[in-house]
């Protein structure tokens, strides 16, 4: 589900591109309303923390699996 979940999530950010040069503050244009900008950062955020969780997940098992220690279940 994670897999899928990000792959949608490259397609929102790609239309996040047309946002940050369009709708905000750094250009004269229309901003976004304060909702919508907080569901935009949420969104942002909350796959940046998933990808550090799965990046320390992988760190921990590399570092577990360097000690020297057989894998042998017994």
């Amino acid at each position: 589900m994670a897999e899928r979940i990000l792959k949608s999530t490259i397609a929102n950010f790609e239309a996040f591109n047309k946002v940050r040069n369009e709708q905000s503050l750094a250009h004269d244009n229309v901003t976004l309303e304060y909702a919508e900008s907080i569901l935009i950062f949420n969104s942002v955020a909350s796959t940046i923390r998933f990808i550090k969780a799965v990046e320390r997940l992988l760190e921990e098992r590399d570092k577990g699996a360097s000690k020297g220690d057989s894998d042998l279940p017994f």
